[in-house]
C-alpha cells in the first residue's frame, strides 16, 4: 500500500470512527441555568426509570436539588422540569440509541435547554448512565 491510499484510509477509518455517536445541547433564553436551583424529573410514561435516575444525579452534579415523579405529581414550586426521551436498540444485546432531554420553565413550560445524544451508522454500547450525564453536563456548557 503506498503512502497515498494509506493515508485517504486513514481518513476514512478516522471518519467512520467520529461518527459512531454524537452529543449536541442547546441553551435557549437568557436565564443562566447555574442560577436555576431546584428541578423535577418527571418519568417517562413507556421510558427507563433509570434514565430519570440518571438525570436525577447529573443535576444533582450541578447542585440542582431535584425529585423524579410523574407528570402528575409535579410540583409547582420547582423552577423547571426535566423531560426525557430515549431509544433502545437490539444488536446482541440492547443498548441506547438516542437520548433527547428537555429542561423546560416550570412556570411557563417554555423550553429551557435541550441536549441529544444520537449512535452514528457504526453503534457502539454505551453506558446508559455516562451518556445521560454527558448529555446533562453539555446542556449546561451549551451557550
Amino acid at each position: 500500500m503506498n503512502a497515498k491510499n494509506f493515508s485517504a484510509l486513514a481518513i476514512l477509518t478516522a471518519a467512520l470512527v467520529s461518527g459512531c455517536s454524537s452529543v449536541k445541547a442547546r441553551h435557549y433564553g437568557t436565564v443562566p441555568l447555574e442560577s436555576l436551583k431546584t428541578a423535577c424529573v418527571i418519568l417517562a410514561p413507556k421510558g427507563n426509570p433509570h434514565v430519570a435516575e440518571y438525570i436525577d444525579v447529573a443535576l444533582a452534579h450541578h447542585n440542582v436539588k431535584t425529585r423524579v415523579v410523574p407528570m402528575e405529581d409535579k410540583p409547582a414550586d420547582a423552577e423547571f422540569y426535566v423531560t426525557y426521551t430515549e431509544h433502545w436498540n437490539w444488536d446482541v444485546t440492547v443498548y441506547l440509541q438516542s437520548l433527547d432531554v428537555q429542561f423546560l420553565d416550570n412556570k411557563t413550560a417554555q423550553v429551557i435547554a435541550t441536549g441529544s445524544f444520537r449512535q452514528g451508522f457504526f453503534h457502539s454500547f454505551p453506558d446508559p448512565r455516562t451518556k445521560t450525564f454527558e448529555v446533562v453536563d453539555d446542556i449546561y456548557n451549551a451557550k
